[in-house]
């Protein structure tokens, strides 16, 4: 029996092949994983971890598949799809245990109302507790790791282990990614606020994102990083990028560090458009965009899928 045969036989949840990434990221776009599963409990992501090690075959994480682009050729391996194993919250007085899978917005839905305060700056970011732990997700001056305590992994044969916080080199869009296995969970530490007042920040910053933001659109978020003492938005926009489509990947006319899909993009034409506006931006300002979104299943190195010709990694 094959290790894919193994985990259809094994484990509870759903366990599909060839599946279409397109319909599990939020840009709607990417090839198939040869196995995408969604185990039910922690004890069947233990067999998946297992059976994936003993088989030497890579398992990626997918979340909500937002801050993706996944490969027009799919990806090789298990994707992993943790939210139903790994989706709990508890609430300890002021400590907040989320699972790896929880959406982030019904994290900081579900606190705010239940008189928590911390997390209702990161209201409207796309993805999960475990994106949010991978990329250090943050917005209107919080970033996620100022709030956590501790995070729990499990390694790929099994074992679950805790992490302090203060045992982590987080930064700017740098969170942690775990070497081997998955992260399972965050402890964070809020404080008490108001319900009212914090149900109040959070409507008022989705509103915010729905006003700036291109939501209408398939998008992967911002798509590249803060350049220091700038925004990436307001240097493409100034290089003229607003509006700028190769095939049906376009910069977005609200909001220039969006890359949305009109409608049946592939992942080639968005590399098109991030590499004609990292060029436009070189050429101008000297400043080579780096990006935030990330990128799956393709066979080169980011540097190399995002080369601008005439311009080194090391001139920024």
């Amino acid at each position: 029996m094959n290790w894919r045969e193994r985990l259809a036989r094994e484990l509870s949840g759903a366990v599909l092949f060839e599946e279409p990434l397109a319909k599990h990221t939020t840009y709607k776009i990417g090839g198939p994983a040869e196995v995408y599963a969604r185990p039910s409990t922690l004890e069947d992501v233990r067999k998946l971890l297992q059976i994936a090690t003993e088989a030497a075959v890579p398992v990626f994480v997918i979340g909500e598949g937002s801050n993706l682009l996944v490969s027009d050729a799919g990806v090789r391996g298990v994707v992993l799809d943790l939210q139903d194993a790994a989706g709990q919250l508890v609430i300890r007085g002021e400590e907040v245990e989320v699972g790896a899978g929880l959406p982030l917005q019904q994290m900081v839905e579900t606190t705010a109302r239940a008189g928590l305060a911390g997390l209702e700056n990161l209201a409207g970011i796309p993805g999960t507790v475990g994106g949010a732990v991978v990329m250090n997700a943050g917005a209107f001056g919080t970033e996620f790791f100022d709030l956590v305590s501790d995070i729990d992994v499990m390694t790929s044969n099994g074992e679950v282990q805790t992490i302090q916080r203060e045992q982590l080199d987080v930064g700017y869009r740098r969170g942690y990614v775990p070497a081997d296995g998955v992260i399972l969970a965050a402890r964070l530490r809020l404080r008490q606020g108001k319900r009212e007042v914090l149900e109040k920040r959070v409507r008022e910053i989705l509103a915010r994102r729905e006003a700036k933001q291109p939501l209408e659109y398939p998008s992967c978020g911002s798509v590249f990083k803060r350049p220091p003492g700038d925004y990436a938005g307001r240097l493409i926009e100034a290089c003229g990028c607003k509006g700028l489509r190769i095939g049906n990947a376009q910069v977005s006319e609200k909001h220039a560090n969006f890359i949305i899909n009109l409608g049946g993009a592939t992942a080639e034409d968005v590399l098109a458009v991030i590499r004609e506006v990292r060029r436009r931006v070189a050429d101008r300002f000297g400043v080579l965009l780096e990006p935030e979104v990330r990128f799956v299943g393709f066979d080169q190195p980011v540097a190399a899928l995002l080369e601008v010709e005439g311009v080194g990694e090391g001139e920024k």
